[in-house]
């Protein structure tokens, strides 16, 4: 590899996230007011900027910069949008739109409360915005994960997850670290199917081998924090993190993971012992090095060198992120230690500087650029793959749908390419039960693993592993052609259909009526689980529905009203259009799919539990209850609110 020089003061100061746009433009994202000095003073002025950065004239390195927004309070993340932006700083996330082209922005509109605690404490908030094979982007230090749907901001709760930075990988998994531990990784979007009998993946060492001495970190002054040598024994200091999958770095390099030190100006190399899903180890790639006998993938003497973050471009090649100053503990965490370090060397001193570098291939061999949105969908490189994805699904272009579909479907097309195409018609609302099915058949594991995770995203289902491909799971279950993680996934959907997947932030606390009945209280208990996995993607696990998605459920006269309706509404399902405590429901899909594969008494607890939690009160439904309706009703399709009125 080489290191290549991108871009550095003055042009950027103070970076710490990067993205590209389209075009090949590199976006900045920069901390302008952090630790200005040892007291941090003027931390949330609003002086922080997202910078566009251009290579005009070809040669590798950015020559032109323009100021898109220079009023933000630290900016964090970045992430492109139909439409626009999103720009996350302190306390926020902005929608910012630049109306005539010239790279700066003409209108800022806040979406919502975000990184809040970074008012005061600007190492542990919110940051990431890192789009996902799924469709969503996840966020480190953050219970929720977002989605841009129709110009809207949408959130769902979600596994917190590590402190700094977030990347993901062509199989969806999640990276994410914490300052004392080189990197985690699960595969919470595949239902925890791997690893096996854990919930992530760890580093298999918090060792480091820097190539200078480094005193001035907290907590160097205990005993076997530091070598002989003077050097940090142990990680203290993890920022960012970045994941090579697809990109240009070649197959021995595949699924490496690339951790920032700052504090010990390194950068930290992981490599599978085994491709995945196979191995759950990693190997700490170190180097021999003549002067400290050992040293990480990339080191620097410079003591100011701060690699804080890291990602793979649309290049395939990776970029750091150096944040380039002495100083980058907050106030919060400086100790009389460090801060008497600081100022004995002036660490403090000589702020405002910043570099990010490229580290490239020698025999780096380019890619085009995709020619169109379902091109990019089979790029070699994962970067143009999730950014086509993103862009046909924010955009709802319904017009690719019959293309992607085809894509989705074609046995000759790379597999990770028909992975993004079911994913995209999942996307808009449009994977179909053919699909599925033919990718549940298939011969690549990674398809038809893909095929029994999203079975239940097609329109017949909604979100329930399909009676229909039960016959399929149970021989993938016995097969020995296929990955343990394949088989273990099959066996499970199998016998107990599809793991909870919603994580909820409402914090569910039974009223005290229910929970002094017992026949009531188990009821309750068991559709709470019952909804979590067949009705909480959309509904929520607040009750209160999901925008563009599911009306409210909570204090809703659908709820509270006639319970023959809502049997109905259950079984059959609902066409709409429809009210909902007298006002029309607006922006939800026309159809709530049926739930009458649920037994009797699962649909009951179901029943039971939400005509009882989110400050609605009533009784036990029955499993009688449930089945009366099923012997007195023949119908097949869905209700309309016209028709149901009949049943009250």
């Amino acid at each position: 590899f080489k290191v290549e020089l991108v871009a550095s003061e003055p042009m950027v100061k103070d970076p710490v996230f990067i993205d590209w746009d389209d075009q090949g433009r590199m976006w900045v994202g920069e901390f302008r007011t952090y630790m200005k000095d040892l007291d941090g003073t003027g931390e949330n002025e609003r002086s922080s900027r997202v910078m566009v950065l251009e290579d005009t004239d070809g040669d590798g390195r950015m020559d032109k910069s323009t100021a898109f927004v220079d009023d933000m309070i630290n900016v964090r993340s970045v992430a492109f949008v139909e439409g626009g932006v999103l720009v996350v700083e302190s306390g926020a996330i902005w929608f910012c739109q630049d109306d005539d082209g010239d790279l700066r922005c003409d209108q800022k509109t806040k979406l919502m409360d975000f990184a809040t605690t970074a008012y005061d404490n600007i190492e542990h908030a919110e940051n990431g915005l890192s789009y996902s094979l799924d469709n969503w982007m996840y966020n480190s230090k953050s219970s929720r994960k977002l989605a841009w749907r129709e110009g809207k901001l949408d959130e769902s709760p979600s596994d917190p997850r590590g402190q700094w930075g977030m990347a993901t990988d062509a199989y969806g998994r999640l990276y994410h670290n914490s300052n004392s531990v080189w990197f985690q990784v699960d595969w919470g979007m595949y239902d925890r199917a791997w690893p096996a009998n854990k919930k992530t993946v760890g580093s298999p060492t918090r060792e480091v081998f820097a190539i200078r001495p480094n005193t001035a970190l907290n907590r160097n002054y205990k005993p076997g924090s530091l070598r002989e040598d003077g050097r940090v024994a142990r990680v203290t200091t993890i920022s960012g993190l970045a994941v090579h999958s697809h990109g240009a770095f070649g197959e021995e390099w595949e699924g490496a993971i690339f951790s920032m030190s700052p504090g010990t100006n390194t950068v930290g190399a992981f490599i599978p012992m085994k491709p995945f899903p196979h191995s759950e180890d990693y190997l700490h790639q170190t180097y021999a090095d003549p002067i400290w006998g050992k040293r990480e993938f990339l080191a620097s003497t410079d003591e100011r060198f701060r690699p804080v973050n890291g990602t793979f471009g649309p290049d395939g090649c990776l970029y750091v992120v150096d944040f380039h100053r002495g100083v980058i503990q907050h106030k919060k965490f400086l100790t009389s230690y460090l801060r008497r370090q600081s100022e004995e060397r002036e660490l403090d001193k000589h702020i405002g500087y910043g570099r990010i570098y490229r580290i490239v291939p020698e025999d780096q061999k380019p890619q085009p650029s995709p020619q169109n949105l379902v091109a990019g969908l089979s790029h070699p490189h994962l970067w143009w793959r999730l950014r086509s994805q993103k862009r046909i699904v924010e955009g709802d272009r319904q017009d690719l749908v019959p293309t992607i579909r085809e894509l989705a479907r074609n046995r000759q097309a790379s597999p990770f390419a028909r992975v993004h195409a079911m994913w995209t018609l999942v996307g808009l609302s449009d994977l179909d039960a053919k699909t599925t099915e033919l990718a549940i058949n298939d011969s690549d594991w990674f398809v038809a693993m893909t095929g029994l995770r999203t079975a239940g995203d097609t329109k017949e289902y909604g979100g329930v592993f399909p009676q229909v491909n039960l016959a399929d799971a149970q021989r993938i279950s016995k097969s020995g052609d296929f990955p343990h993680a394949l088989v273990a996934y099959a066996l499970k959907v199998v016998e107990s259909g599809y793991p909870k997947r919603i994580v909820a932030n409402y914090v569910d606390k039974p009223a005290e009526w229910v929970k002094r009945d017992k026949e009531l209280y188990s009821s309750y208990k068991k559709g709470r689980e019952l909804y979590g996995n067949s009705c909480g993607a959309c509904h929520q696990a607040h009750g209160k529905g999901l925008a563009n998605m599911a009306p409210t459920l909570a204090k809703s006269d659908w709820v509270n009203g006639s319970l023959s309706r809502l049997i109905g509404v259950a079984v059959h399902g609902l066409s709409g259009p429809i009210k909902v405590n007298g006002k029309l429901a607006e922006n939800i899909p026309p159809i709530m799919p049926p739930h009458g594969y649920m037994k009797d008494d699962q649909l009951a607890d179901v029943l039971t539990y939400v005509k009882n939690a989110w400050g609605n009160r009533s009784g036990l439904v029955s499993a009688q209850e449930i089945a009366n309706y099923r012997i007195g009703t023949e119908r097949f399709l869905p209700w309309t609110e016209k028709e149901l009125s009949d049943l009250e």
